[in-house]
C-alpha cells in the first residue's frame, strides 16, 4: 500500500514558519492524510496548534530561546533537529514526503552546520548528486541549474554534460507528473545568448551543446533563449517549465507571477519534498496573520505528487 503520510517541520522558530504551518493546517481539510508536525511543545502550545486523530505533534525537546526576528544559534540548532527527525521518519518508512518551513542559512551556520539550506543538506544525507531546485505554481514552473551560488561562480559550477543531465532529469520527472513529455525552455547564460561569442563564449560551450544533445535524445528542449524576453505571457502559456541558469534569473519572474502561491520542490530525492517559496520573513515574525498561502500550496502539492 502506498504511504501517503506527511512530515512537516516548523522551520526557524524566530521566523514565520511555525505560524504559517499552524494556519495552513487550520485552512486545509486533511482528515485522510496522516501528518506528523515536528517542532517543540512550547511552540505548539504558544500557537495553540490544531490536534486531531490524523495530526501528531512530535516534540523534539529543545530549550527554546525566543528572539523573534533574529537568526540565532539556538533557532538554527532547533531547525536542524527538526529536519533530522523528518529524515528519520523517511528512513523508517513512516512518511513518504516532507514539507519544510523556512530556515535561516545564517542561523544554521551559527549552530555549526556546513550546509546552506534544506536542499544541500538533504542531497548530502541521501547521497544524491543531481538534485534540482524547482518551483511550482499553476501559472508557471521554473527549475534552477545552480542554486545558492555567487554569480561569479555560476559558470565554474556548470558544464554542458551537467546541464544535459539536468535536462534529462527535468524531462523524466515532469513526464511522471504531467503524464506526457514536457516542453522545456532553456535560459541562456549571457545576454542575447552570447551573440555568437561577441558577449562571452559560455553559451557556445555550455547551453547550446547541452540543448542540441538533449534534442537528439528526444527531449523537447527549446532554446537557449535570452532571459530578458523569455518570460512573456505567450511563452508562459506555451512552455511547461523554464530552466534557469542561476537563482535570480528564474526566481524574479516566478515570484512576480506567483509569489503568494508558489512552491519550492526538489527533484531527484528518493522522496517528495516541498516548501513555501519564501524565507523566514524575520521582519514579520510572530505576526498574528502572516500570509500562509504558500505553505498551504506546499502541503497540497506534497500530497498531490
Amino acid at each position: 500500500m502506498k504511504n501517503n503520510s506527511l512530515a512537516i517541520t516548523i522551520g526557524d522558530y524566530n521566523g514565520v514558519g511555525p505560524k504559517c504551518v499552524e494556519l495552513a493546517l487550520r485552512k486545509l481539510n486533511l482528515k485522510k492524510t496522516k501528518i506528523f508536525v515536528i517542532g517543540d511543545n512550547e511552540i505548539f502550545d504558544k500557537l495553540n496548534f490544531p490536534k486531531s486523530k490524523n495530526i501528531e505533534l512530535i516534540n523534539i525537546g529543545n530549550k527554546i530561546h525566543f528572539d523573534p526576528g533574529k537568526p540565532t544559534k539556538f533557532s538554527g540548532s532547533a531547525s536542524l533537529k527538526y529536519i533530522n527527525e523528518a529524515i528519520k521518519l523517511i528512513t523508517n518508512n513512516k512518511v513518504s514526503r516532507i514539507v519544510t518551513a523556512p530556515i535561516s542559512k545564517e542561523a544554521i551556520q551559527k549552530a555549526g552546520s556546513k550546509f546552506k539550506g534544506h536542499t544541500d543538506l538533504l542531497e548530502d544525507r541521501f547521497d544524491c548528486n543531481n538534485v534540482i531546485m524547482a518551483f511550482w505554481s499553476e501559472k508557471i514552473k521554473v527549475s534552477l541549474s545552480t542554486i545558492h551560488v555567487p554569480i561569479k561562480n555560476v559558470v565554474k559550477d556548470l558544464n554542458s554534460e551537467k546541464l544535459l543531465s539536468q535536462l534529462e532529469s527535468i524531462d523524466s520527472n515532469f513526464t511522471k507528473i504531467l503524464k506526457r513529455r514536457p516542453s522545456i525552455a532553456l535560459c541562456a547564460i549571457n545576454p542575447h545568448v552570447s551573440e555568437n561569442g561577441a558577449i562571452g563564449d559560455e553559451d557556445l560551450k555550455i547551453t547550446v551543446p547541452a540543448a542540441n544533445k538533449a534534442r537528439k535524445k528526444g527531449i523537447n528542449v527549446n532554446g537557449p533563449f535570452s532571459a530578458d524576453t523569455l518570460f512573456s505571457k505567450k511563452n508562459i502559456r506555451n512552455f511547461d517549465i523554464f530552466h534557469a541558469i542561476y537563482h535570480d534569473q528564474g526566481l524574479i519572474p516566478f515570484k512576480m507571477i506567483s509569489f503568494d502561491k508558489g512552491v519550492n520542490f526538489t527533484l531527484n530525492l528518493p522522496f517528495i519534498r516541498t516548501s513555501p517559496d519564501h524565507g523566514t520573513a524575520y521582519d514579520i515574525a510572530w505576526n498574528k496573520n502572516p500570509n500562509s498561502l504558500s505553505m498551504v500550496e506546499a502541503i497540497k502539492l506534497a500530497i498531490k505528487l
